[in-house]
């Protein structure tokens, strides 16, 4: 069999393909494309096993998700593909930091960022105790507004997590947990006594490459291990894959509040990782709560935030003014754990329930697919808490 009819190998087997995935093929590597194999419990060994002998190349293990991701040829998976061990197989689909509109670098005195008030984050104080995750291209902690006391990281292959040299993550960051220490800005998270505890998975390199479905099932999976109840991934890419979603599904039993950016594109089409229905999906607006163009509309947008001339941290101690809806999903996160912080007997289905119920209605009445439920608004969900408890109950 010809190597290039991989697609309809899989195709022709019932395993989830699409046209768009051809990407993945290296045209250096054999034309080789990076499959993610689940197996059948207690079968993982054999599976290896029998992709190896094929000539396979195992690239990532998960075993909290009973799969691992592997490089390999038509002929190849025509090998293994009607093993016994083996449930299912899709390709492993890529994604991307979420671009921002608009990047400029400049210095800011004492600047209050127009979306703490926007989101009321000036009107609670951080109490502590609820670990964020920004998962990204890394982090500059040397940066003197940012904290670095509580702060820990995996690098996940893709440089030192306290680094930073594309500047996203740095800026993701900022917009949750900086600190004002020096007459510059203050994150959602800021304004406390007690400084934000993060942790960050460092995905992306400083060019800002691709990573794979699989790699980003494998960095939340970290989060968790250290801790962190809120994740905030500002990133994405086309196509839902079985071995992310799984991952998303089992990271909400086990009580953590997962973010993501909704996207970029300007259009109605789905994002992932945001459009899981275990991901709160985070559409942007600007300063006079307008829908910003570039953010996608869809069914799974929950809640909105700003995400239009956002200043925030940058790299070397500058701050940098952005646009995206990459700006968006680090001020729902740190809403998520501002308020959490208020309310730790909560669970994480309960915080986010209290983020859409009290959520402020923007556009049509109602729910709507530019901006959810409405703007995210912190003092509201706390006091919707106050008056209603962890009941449970929620609007989605």
């Amino acid at each position: 069999m010809h190597k290039k009819s991989i697609i309809a190998v899989l195709v022709a087997t019932a395993f989830s393909a699409n046209a768009e995935l051809l990407d993945n093929v290296d045209a250096n590597k054999d034309r080789n494309v990076r499959v993610v194999f689940e197996y059948n419990k207690g079968n993982k060994d054999a599976l290896i096993a029998a992709v190896q002998a094929a000539g396979g190349q195992i690239k990532l293990e998960l075993d909290n998700d009973d799969s691992f991701a592997a490089l390999i040829n038509a002929d190849m998976f025509e090998q293994v593909k009607n093993n016994k061990a083996m449930k299912s197989a899709e390709f492993d689909a890529k994604r991307y930091v979420i671009p921002t509109m608009d990047t400029t670098a400049a210095n800011f005195e004492d600047y209050v960022p127009y979306g703490l008030p926007m989101v009321q984050a000036d009107q609670l104080s951080y109490m502590g105790g609820i670990k964020v995750c920004v998962v990204d291209t890394g982090y500059d902690l040397q940066h003197p507004e940012l904290p670095s006391i509580d702060v820990d990281g995996d690098s996940e292959g893709a440089g030192p997590w306290y680094e930073d040299g594309n500047g996203h993550g740095t800026h993701v960051a900022g917009t949750i947990a900086a600190l004002d220490h020096n007459g510059g800005l203050t994150g959602v998270l800021g304004s406390g006594s007690t400084e934000p505890e993060l942790h960050i998975a460092r995905v992306f390199n400083d060019a800002g490459n691709f990573v794979y479905a699989s790699d980003l099932a494998g960095a939340v999976n970290d989060c968790a291990d250290a801790g962190s109840k809120v994740i905030n991934m500002s990133l994405g890419g086309a196509f839902s894959t079985k071995v992310e979603e799984r991952a998303f599904r089992r990271l909400e039993r086990a009580g953590i509040v997962a973010v993501a950016a909704a996207g970029n594109d300007g259009n109605a089409t789905h994002s992932f990782p945001a459009s899981y229905d275990s991901v709160v999906s985070v559409a942007a607006i600007d300063e006079n709560t307008m829908h910003a163009d570039f953010s996608q509309r869809t069914s799974q947008v929950e809640v909105a935030a700003p995400g239009v001339g956002v200043v925030s941290t940058y790299p070397g101690g500058y701050y940098a003014t952005a646009d995206g809806t990459s700006m968006a999903s680090p001020h729902v996160a740190g809403v998520a754990a501002l308020v959490w912080s208020h309310f730790p007997q909560c669970n994480n289905f309960e915080i986010r329930n209290a983020l859409s119920a009290s959520a402020k209605d923007l556009g049509d009445e109602g729910y709507d697919y530019k901006y959810g439920h409405g703007l995210v608004q912190a003092k509201a969900a706390h006091d919707y808490l106050m008056t209603n408890g962890c009941d449970g109950r929620g609007v989605k």
